[in-house]
């Protein structure tokens, strides 16, 4: 399969999946990793495990598969909610998954560049780089206080 087409449907693919997981309320399944929580998305020959562990700071990794082997991989973590609005977890995690449904084949890493409802704000920003190798930031912000943020990294 051609490279271009082949990278066309791998980003389809993690859009598709994005939206059959974690941000969709997808069923957890057994964890290959002890005291990770994980879903799993399959169709044809792509699929997507997700792996996280924490929940204030919930550090983890996506991998996509493709014939069986490991072909993407996008690893997020760092600060996650920060001190002081541990308080808004629940609604803050909840509004991510609202953000992370946006996913588009234009930006297919976490969320949109851009997206708010309500007081609600979620960003990301590439840093550097594109599906094959990246380095990017996402944040919360609830009115103008900044409650999440993590570093997002990964590709072929």
């Amino acid at each position: 399969m051609e490279r271009e087409k082949w990278l066309s449907e791998l980003i389809h693919f993690i859009v598709e999946a994005n939206g059959k997981t974690w941000a969709a309320e997808g069923a957890e399944v057994t964890p290959e990793r002890k005291g990770y929580k994980e879903l799993e998305y399959e169709r044809g020959l792509w699929r997507l495990r997700d792996s996280y562990t924490g929940y204030f700071r919930a550090p983890g990794m996506t991998t996509i598969y493709f014939k069986g082997n490991p072909a993407w991989t996008m690893a997020y973590g760092g600060t996650g909610q920060l001190e002081g609005y541990e308080g808004i977890v629940k609604p803050t995690f909840s509004f991510l998954k609202n953000a992370l449904m946006k996913v588009t084949p234009s930006m297919p890493f976490r969320g949109p560049e851009k997206y708010a409802e309500q007081d609600w704000k979620y960003s990301f920003k590439l840093i550097k780089g594109d599906v094959t190798d990246f380095l990017g930031e996402e944040a919360i912000f609830k009115g103008d206080n900044k409650v999440f943020t993590q570093t997002i990294f990964g590709g072929l």
